[in-house]
């Protein structure tokens, strides 16, 4: 008998569900063909994408941060909807370089603490406690980076004056209503980033990256899934299962695709990426990961990548830690990547 509880109905459905579009091959050929088909699938679950504008961008203003520029920008995605974010450019560049996409977690301070901004006792805690400012030390590297404001974060993030409401199911339900979903609307302003990128003279626009942590990391995830031009992806903090979250009732809106477990779950869109290069962060110690459905989604993904040939392509940096960029690993693969080693 199930269980009379709905609640505990549902979760027990959630465990014993089995989508319908696992990778099942073994072969190149027929990676490439499931690809195909689960990659068409999850874009018609996403729903309605708006309609891109011209960019327009705007440098608005130039900040010298020692060894980079920061600039602050803004560019549109859909007509009158425009993206606040800023851009580090390193002092000394050496010919075009490379451009990374670098995307913040929850947080309400959005791009700030990606870019290395620590003003407020806040932001400095999340830069010490959750590695936050990646997109500085890539710059550092050397690298240019483009960190914006997600929709309904930093910038673009209500006062939230009631604390009980839950802005990001909110604004999934409104999204929704409306025949789309937030993801779509993030990739949406994820694929003009990338088109910011490679409007400029100083970047190599055959090589550009993404990198995000948590939010930011599914969504690196996402962009890179559907998006050819990301040609190598650090998705941190985000090695879980809808499955398992929602089971869990850990809850997020600005992730969900409905549908989706009827056909695949992150490991499945993580494969979509194969055979491009992917260092995964998984910190062992954090809670928003439990280590046996990690585990469960690296099998799958690494299959995917087994398949392309490309099982050297899958980089997987396990550490002593919890829901934080880690850094170490993906450094060192994105410069073997920059200088043509992988």
């Amino acid at each position: 008998m199930r269980p009379i509880i709905f609640e505990d109905d549902l979760s027990q459905l959630l465990d014993q569900f089995e989508p319908s579009m696992l990778f099942d091959g073994s072969t190149v050929d027929e990676l490439e063909r499931w690809q195909d088909r689960f990659r068409s699938t999850v874009v018609e679950l996403l729903g309605l994408r708006p309609e891109r504008s011209d960019l327009s961008l705007e440098f608005l203003t130039e900040t010298d941060c020692g060894d980079h520029v920061r600039y602050r920008i803004r560019y549109q995605t859909e007509l009158d909807v425009f993206v606040p974010a800023y851009l580090l450019v390193p002092k000394e560049l050496q010919n075009r370089t490379p451009g990374l996409l670098c995307l913040h977690g929850h947080s309400q301070f959005g791009k700030d603490g990606v870019a290395g901004i620590d003003n407020s006792p806040e932001r400095k805690e999340e830069i010490v406690t959750k590695g936050y400012n990646f997109g500085q030390k890539f710059a550092q590297q050397g690298y240019v980076t483009l960190m914006p404001d997600l929709r309904g974060f930093g910038e673009r993030r209500s006062n939230y004056p009631n604390p009980r409401v839950d802005y990001c199911m909110r604004n999934y339900l409104c999204a929704t209503l409306m025949g789309t979903t937030v993801v779509a609307l993030h990739l949406c302003d994820l694929q003009a980033a990338l088109d910011v990128l490679q409007s400029l003279d100083y970047i190599d626009s055959e090589m550009l990256g993404c990198a995000g942590i948590s939010l930011g990391g599914r969504m690196a995830m996402m962009i890179s899934a559907f998006d050819s031009r990301v040609k190598i992806a650090v998705p941190s903090g985000c090695l879980s299962m809808y499955q398992e979250r929602y089971q869990a009732l850990k809850k997020c809106g600005a992730q969900l695709i409905p549908g989706l477990l009827q056909y695949g779950d992150t490991p499945e869109i993580f494969s979509l990426i194969a055979p491009r290069p992917m260092v995964i962060e998984w910190g062992l110690e954090d809670r928003l990961a439990p280590h046996e459905w990690t585990e469960r989604a690296l099998v799958r993904v690494r299959k995917a990548y087994g398949a392309a040939g490309a099982s050297d392509q899958l980089f997987v940096d396990q550490f002593d830690g919890g829901h934080q960029f880690n850094m170490k690993v993906a450094s060192d693969v994105l410069d073997k990547w920059r200088n043509g080693g992988l």
